[in-house]
């Protein structure tokens, strides 16, 4: 297999400056790769006669740089080139045309190290650690053993990605939402295994994928999703070894706008259409965890797993200025952030805000689907008007008057930002406060 792409932006992201990267690297015979630590270069390096490295042979070694993301050949690249046993360099040389080729021989069996430093004139450091004679493998976990298995998987969760570079620019950090969608994206370059097509992963029950979650009620559990729509993970493109797919949670039934009516289009636990849209939903509760599981060597039952947290959150509501002129139909605006609501439509629960002045106490209504606005990402809106009474998205106010809207969170998690315990169906009214001002300067005279 050759590394492409994907792995080298995995490299690139998740390794700290100044560490040797050879721990998460494996060889194919005279061919091997790295990313400097700030991902800004791919060192490849190549050695002829290819295989197992013996004493008194002389290699043929090629470096190169290339740029990290494109792997595009750089020219007027420079680095410095050191080779290294038991802690002592005993060559050392540089360029600055991107290339560099050493006639190497290793004199004894043991473990050398061979150094690029200073890439471009950055602190960059990428040391590629080579077995000498009898040693097979090294403790950074190199290897010249052919296998089928070339690379361990990993497993991420981010938000919206198709490839591993905006994945890792998403990646989960804390609680998700209990209702929403997750990336999966599984590092796995030992199953790219057609070069020219979008391979899959997790469909068979010998090497399954299954997503589990853990609610306060009990365990779902998707299993092998292997239909005529969605056939496991999904390469993200021919030639990249990352596979990914869509999971939604689907939270579960609840009184979602406290009218003392479960929404019941929520919940469920099934495999879906496509990788690319949903490949699976699975049930959530109040708080708990999902985890996906893939067994990727059956036969020696190796299994990579990964879980992440979910949970409800206290909702925040407030208007986005702390004062509004009273002119003509001035525009208020207000901000919702509830991640419990994820991008639930109306068809799961009809919502509305709650929106009144002192001197319209009944005021009016906003819906929480204004304008297309699933996701609460905008602004909500009303308009304010004191020569009229209140109709459609018009409120009457006057000057001196203070602004509110209210949202009803039933979603609370069971212990509060204030150490309060929530039951399952406690609620809280959440205020959002403004003032109006006069839509005219003042005028002092002396």
């Amino acid at each position: 297999m050759t590394w492409k792409t994907s792995l080298l932006i995995l490299f690139a992201t998740v390794m700290v400056a100044f560490l040797p990267l050879s721990a998460y690297a494996t060889v194919e015979d005279g061919d091997l790769r790295k990313i400097t630590s700030d991902g800004q270069y791919e060192i490849g390096m190549t050695w002829q006669p290819a295989g197992p490295i013996e004493p008194g042979i002389e290699y043929l070694f090629n470096f190169e740089v290339r740029e990290g993301m494109t792997q595009k050949n750089i020219d007027d690249a420079s680095f410095n080139f050191d080779i290294v046993k038991d802690g002592i360099v005993t060559d050392s040389t540089s360029t600055n045309t991107g290339t560099i080729t050493q006639t190497i021989s290793f004199d004894a069996p043991g473990t050398v190290n061979l150094l690029l430093t200073d890439v471009n004139s950055s602190t960059q450091q990428v040391d590629f650690t080579m077995p000498v004679g009898t040693e097979t493998t090294t403790k950074d976990g190199i290897s010249f053993i052919k296998k089928n298995y070339n690379a361990e998987p990993k497993i991420y969760f981010c938000g919206s990605a198709k490839d591993l570079k905006t994945c890792l620019k998403k990646e989960v950090k804390g609680d998700v939402g209990w209702y929403g969608k997750v990336t999966i994206m599984i590092y796995a370059p030992g199953w790219n295994t057609d070069s020219n097509a979008r391979d899959s992963i997790g469909h068979t029950a010998e090497s399954a994928l299954t997503i589990t979650s853990r609610t306060g009620s009990g365990i779902n559990e998707v299993g092998v999703c292997n239909d005529s729509d969605s056939k496991g993970l999904i390469e993200t493109g021919p030639n990249t070894g990352v596979f990914y797919g869509r999971l939604k949670l689907s939270a579960m039934d609840h009184d979602m706008n406290n009218d003392g009516v479960k929404e019941t289009g929520l919940g469920g636990t099934s495999c879906k259409n496509s990788p690319f849209d949903e490949y699976a939903k699975v049930e959530t509760g109040r708080d708990g965890a999902v985890t996906v599981n893939w067994e990727y060597n059956p036969e020696n039952n190796k299994v990579i797993t990964k879980s992440m947290t979910y949970g409800w959150s206290t909702a925040t509501i407030k208007f986005l200025e702390d004062e509004y002129p009273l002119d003509d139909r001035n525009k208020v605006q207000f901000q919702l952030i509830e991640k419990d609501l994820g991008d639930m439509p109306k068809d799961k629960v009809d919502l509305n805000f709650r929106v009144w002045s002192d001197s319209d106490m009944a005021g009016i209504l906003v819906e929480a689907t204004q304008e297309g606005n699933w996701e609460h990402k905008k602004p909500y809106f009303f308009y304010i008007q004191d020569h009229d009474e209140s109709n459609g998205d018009n409120l009457f106010a006057q000057e001196g008057d203070t602004l509110y809207v209210e949202y009803v969170d039933t979603t609370l998690p069971a212990i509060g930002p204030n150490g309060v315990r929530n039951s399952i169906s406690d609620t809280l009214d959440i205020i959002g406060k403004t003032s109006v001002t006069s839509g005219y300067p003042y005028i002092t005279l002396r």
